[in-house]
């Protein structure tokens, strides 16, 4: 019966989310498939792990939240994207439609499940708690990566004025994603987490606050209120049941998926969805430099076959932030030795994923939220509140740090010198997590660095931080109007 459910939304995606002259490019959904949908609860659940799966293809990718950044620079093989060497425009640009996608399945739950009998009322708030939240993380990624962004609230079920949207200002999309989380928080009938892999009340509070810590840094909301919020939001999930592993690696190892330090992650499964983005920071067989020569073959999560891609590797720029002592080094990357002690490549060591009898798999699951993230976002905007909070900052560094054996931050109180110190310890602690683009760009407008000249491919350069869209957008929908600056 669940299979038929997936079997359906597949259907339904297909049915709606074909190519049209819509902006968002979704057709409307038949009468004849609506009649024959969300007549019972089991509808609405099937439809939710749809959008589970539909989720999961769209999280599991380094374009939005690492191939701006510095973490990572061209691998042996490459084809890096053209947003890693921010060399874009309108021709070059990049198509939202997987989001707007995502958000017309959570539209389509937020229209139809209120209307549905379910046995237990506290599963359908549930459920609806989950495509709130959903919806308020598409937009979120969409703000980061556009700015202003359409609006859109109702699912496509027929051409109007409503499928050619204009860009909403950011500051509109920021009020709408919060109205969201706040609904979302309220629906939801436990405090606790049911399940790992799916959204709970603490993850829609971790959403909470990355909103609010970007509505007051990036969209300059000077509102203190802002930063108190997001602290409360952290502090509520500090108690939700989740404690720190005592080992970094253990958080990221298949064999604990769902540990004590997860919050939220997207499931994995070898055969069902077999690779996770880390892929494309390991190495193959196949590229010819995994020869007998290299000495620590073993220890390197590489494939045989074309499943990984060196396409990145790991950079300097990372490299330098672990010190001798940081233990998490060795789990965030690993140098390919020869006989001559000669460094031949590095290659991710975070997301090992499994070796089985055909070959390795990255199917580690994709790390949303968990504690050591929140524990760091906290000390951050503790740090913007400035006085006597920067010591509290630093006292909030203290848990990812004791775990990687570098201790305490001792260094200089200057306030800006301590975001520094917080972004260097995120960068260190969330590595490859997706999370370092929107982490630079918060810093870059609390004034923590600039970051064209912090990130090396945008040195000498003038390419706006938000993405343009593709001039075929445009050509489809006049009422959309280019990013500033292409």
């Amino acid at each position: 019966m669940m299979r038929t459910k997936f079997i359906m939304f597949s259907i339904m995606a297909a049915c709606s989310l074909g190519s049209c002259e819509s902006i968002l490019e979704i057709d409307p959904i038949s009468e004849i498939t609506m009649a024959n949908y969300w007549k019972s609860e089991s509808d609405v659940k099937g439809y939710l792990n749809g959008l589970y799966s539909d989720y999961r293809g769209m999280t599991s990718t380094t374009l939005y939240g690492e191939d701006r950044g510095d973490a990572m620079v061209s691998g042996v093989i490459g084809g890096v994207s053209r947003s890693h060497q921010h060399e874009l425009n309108e021709e070059y640009g990049l198509d939202w439609r997987t989001f707007y996608e995502n958000i017309h399945h959570c539209n389509m739950i937020i229209k139809y499940a209120p209307g549905i009998d379910f046995t237990l009322e506290n599963e359908k708030k549930r459920i609806l708690a989950q495509a709130y939240t959903f919806r308020a993380k598409a937009y979120l990624t969409l703000t980061q990566m556009w700015g202003d962004v359409p609006i859109v609230l109702n699912p496509t079920e027929s051409y109007d004025k409503e499928s050619r949207p204009a860009r909403n200002a950011a500051s509109e999309v920021m009020t709408q994603i919060l109205s969201d989380v706040r609904t979302a928080i309220d629906l939801f009938p436990e405090t606790n987490i049911l399940d790992k892999n799916r959204i709970s009340r603490p993850a829609a509070l971790c959403l909470k606050a990355e909103a609010l810590a970007w509505k007051y840094t990036v969209q300059k909301s000077n509102d203190k209120n802002d930063l108190t919020d997001a602290i409360s939001a952290l502090e509520e999930v500090e108690k939700c049941g989740v404690s720190m592993m005592d080992k970094y690696a253990d958080i990221f190892d298949v064999a604990n998926k769902k540990n004590s330090e997860i919050i939220f992650s997207v499931y994995l499964k070898k055969d069902e969805y077999n690779n996770m983005y880390m892929s494309t920071l390991s190495m193959s067989a196949a590229a010819g430099l995994l020869t007998n020569d290299i000495v620590n073959k073993e220890d390197i999560p590489y494939t045989n076959s074309t499943i990984a891609r060196h396409v990145y590797a790991p950079s300097p720029r990372l490299i330098s932030l672990f010190s001798d002592k940081d233990n998490r080094a060795s789990s965030a990357y690993i140098n390919a030795i020869n006989s001559k002690g000669a460094v031949v490549f590095t290659s991710q060591n975070k997301f090992r994923g499994t070796a089985y009898t055909d070959d390795r798999y990255y199917d580690n699951d994709i790390v949303v939220y968990r504690l050591g993230e929140v524990k760091l976002l906290k000390a951050e905007l503790l740090c913007y509140l400035g006085g006597d909070n920067v010591q509290k900052a630093i006292d909030a560094m203290f848990s990812t740090r004791n775990r990687a054996g570098i201790g305490a931050y001792t260094g200089s109180m200057d306030q800006k010198v301590v975001q520094k110190e917080i972004l260097d310890e995120r960068g260190r602690e969330l590595c490859f997590e997706l999370k370092r683009w929107p982490d630079l760009m918060r810093a870059h407008h609390a004034g923590t660095i600039d970051i064209y000249s912090y990130i090396p491919n945008l040195v000498g350069k003038s390419t706006p931080l938000y993405f343009p869209i593709l001039r075929k957008m445009i050509d489809l929908n006049p009422n959309l109007e280019q990013t500033d600056g292409y």
